[in-house]
């Protein structure tokens, strides 16, 4: 039993690094760390194989003997040397007689039993008790070297038997109820980033819905500096008319060119925006002003809209955003217009979307979306998650 335990702790070292290796070499891993993660599970699991590897190789090798004191009784690969036998009608006691001449002395010294070694002498000059020393052969301790066969068993099993079914049965995604819970709650914590933000800015007679605290708008607020009075955008089809460039290099706003310098652009003109972007840009006053109307391509998933569509008129698009790995998995999402149903679709299926942005307001709320021209199937990029 012992063996079969052994073998099987080193199949567990070489599947696990097996598993890492597989992961790595099949591009696998891609769906769940991030790139400059990766290479320690190469690390990783050639260490297992050759720690599996070294364990296998010496599986018959004797281990060594210890080297510190145990109870009788207890196993261990070396002998108790006694110079002396023990009588056996005497339970393993040893009685040393040793016989003195010292002089007149009273007393007995009568041998104790009980596994102890009674040392029976004759002082010099007279004394009236007894000499009786026991050295009880009391354990300094007691303890097991190994593990039980059933609790090293349980614990292979629970290292193997999860991770085998998980890489079965993973389907290397997330689910559309995943997307929708936390699509609405990412939502929702941008919504009140926005409305602390504007909060905290100073009540004027032209106070404009403002926000982002990390932007150059939201510090300045935070400062007290005083904020653009330029109008909230509208929905035009069209971007904003460009600012006056002196001003704008004066100030250090934020202009169209720009833009148009950060972002990259088809043949036909139409910013390429991933769907994170443009939801991080809602109540940023600078970026709303400029983008607002902009025609836009991007490349997303769709799913059904619920919380922003009172004409049924509206989907989803969404993108996974992971910092580290794909336990802190975001969804990031924006509602897609298409003015009317809109036409049949895969759900959580990838297009390419074609259209304009804007900036709604909605029951208090700064909405960016696109309103959609077209829209083309397409198979999932290779940067399907974004780092």
């Amino acid at each position: 039993m012992k063996k079969f335990l052994q073998l099987l702790a080193i199949l567990t070292l070489m599947i696990w690094g097996g598993l890492f290796l597989y992961f790595y070499g099949s591009g696998r891993i891609e769906k769940y760390l991030d790139p400059s993660f990766r290479i320690y599970a190469l690390i990783s699991g050639i260490g297992f194989i050759l720690l599996g590897a070294f364990n296998f190789i010496h599986r018959n090798r004797a281990v060594g003997v210890c080297t510190h004191d145990h109870a009788h009784g207890d196993a261990c690969d070396h002998d108790h040397h006694h110079d002396h036998d023990p009588d056996p009608e005497q339970g393993h006691s040893h009685e040393h007689h040793h016989d003195h001449d010292h002089g007149c002395c009273d007393h007995d010294h009568e041998p104790e039993k009980m596994h102890a070694h009674a040392h029976v002498h004759e002082h010099h000059g007279c004394c009236d008790h007894d000499h009786d020393h026991e050295h009880e052969h009391a354990p300094i301790h007691s303890h097991d070297h190994e593990e039980t066969p059933s609790g090293m068993a349980f614990s292979l099993l629970v290292l193997l038997v999860p991770l085998l079914a998980a890489t079965a049965y993973s389907k290397d995604a997330f689910s559309s109820e995943y997307v929708a819970k936390w699509g609405k709650i990412e939502r929702q914590m941008q919504q009140q980033r926005i409305a602390q933000a504007r909060a905290s800015q100073p009540a004027t007679a032209d106070a404009t819905p403002v926000t982002n605290p990390y932007t150059r708008d939201g510090i300045e607020a935070a400062e007290g500096a005083a904020g653009s009075s330029t109008p909230y955008p509208g929905q035009a089809d069209t971007p904003a008319a460009p600012k006056d460039d002196k001003a704008a290099e004066a100030w250090g706003a934020f202009t169209m060119e720009d833009l148009k310098k950060m972002v990259p652009q088809n043949a036909k003109g139409e910013f390429l925006i991933d769907v994170p972007q443009i939801f991080y840009t809602a109540g940023d006053k600078e970026l709303m002003d400029v983008m607002e109307g902009i025609p836009v391509e991007t490349t997303a998933q769709l799913m059904e809209e619920t919380l922003h569509n009172p004409n049924n008129t509206r989907l989803k698009a969404f993108r996974l955003f992971i910092e580290c790995c794909a336990a802190d998995a975001r969804p990031l999402s924006v509602p897609v217009d298409f003015g009317k149903a809109p036409p049949e679709y895969t759900e959580m299926g990838w297009y390419k979307l074609y259209g304009k942005l804007h900036y709604a307001k909605e029951n208090d709320e700064i909405i960016p979306m696109i309103r959609i021209e077209r829209i083309e199937a397409t198979s999932e990029p290779t940067d399907g998650l974004l780092f």
